[in-house]
């Protein structure tokens, strides 16, 4: 592991406590004045992220990943250190 990977790994595991703190929060100061088929969209869209984005993390990782070690493989130059760097 790279240090770019243990950062994008705490900012995941950052970003996921504070949404299941603000969840939290929400359901129980909020979601008990909120009508019926609101509470369900919301749940279901607040659902969809909490779990979506650490797994969207944990994938751009993988695809680094793999991408470091195909130029291991092939000798070039790591990513790092090239002036053509995208974002």
């Amino acid at each position: 592991m790279q240090r770019n990977d243990i950062s994008a790994l705490l900012i995941a595991l950052g970003v996921t406590a504070a949404m299941g703190w603000g969840m939290v929060y929400f359901v129980k100061h909020i979601w008990p004045y909120l009508p019926p088929w609101l509470s369900m969209l919301i749940f279901i869209f607040l659902a969809v992220m909490i779990i979506g984005y650490p797994i969207l993390e944990l994938a751009r990782w993988s695809d680094r990943y793999l991408q470091r070690q195909k130029q291991q493989q092939h000798g070039s130059t790591p990513l790092k250190d090239r002036k053509d760097r995208r974002h």
